[in-house]
């Protein structure tokens, strides 16, 4: 139980950090795929998220193949962090405006 808890203030702190753990993904993930756009989304962006969420990070680039297969998605998420607490959705631009409805509400990072 202890180490339940000291988690949670483990997340705490990690969520005020949310916007720096973004912005530091968001360079990486232009040197990965260069012109890119991220978003914050999920439970963080709508205001819900607790200490037990994770933080969803939206990926949307030209250079992320419209069909990504799970070895090349490990890939590309091991390069951007190793945080499991960060998970990361990778979308073409393409496909981003077919499914864009529902990441929303997104903050721009």
């Amino acid at each position: 139980m202890i180490e339940y808890y000291r988690k949670l203030k483990e997340n705490e702190k990690f969520f005020v950090k949310a916007f720096e753990i973004a912005e530091s993904i968001k360079k990486k993930a232009e040197k990965l795929f260069g012109d890119c756009e991220v978003f914050i989304v999920g439970n963080f962006a709508r205001g819900e998220h607790r200490l037990n969420s994770d933080l969803d990070l939206l990926i949307v680039s030209t250079k992320i193949p419209s069909k990504l297969n799970f070895e090349d998605y490990c890939k590309f998420v091991k390069t951007l962090t190793e945080d499991d607490r960060i998970n990361i959705h990778l979308l073409n631009r393409k496909r981003f405006e077919e499914m864009k409805r529902f990441y929303e509400p997104m903050i721009r990072v």
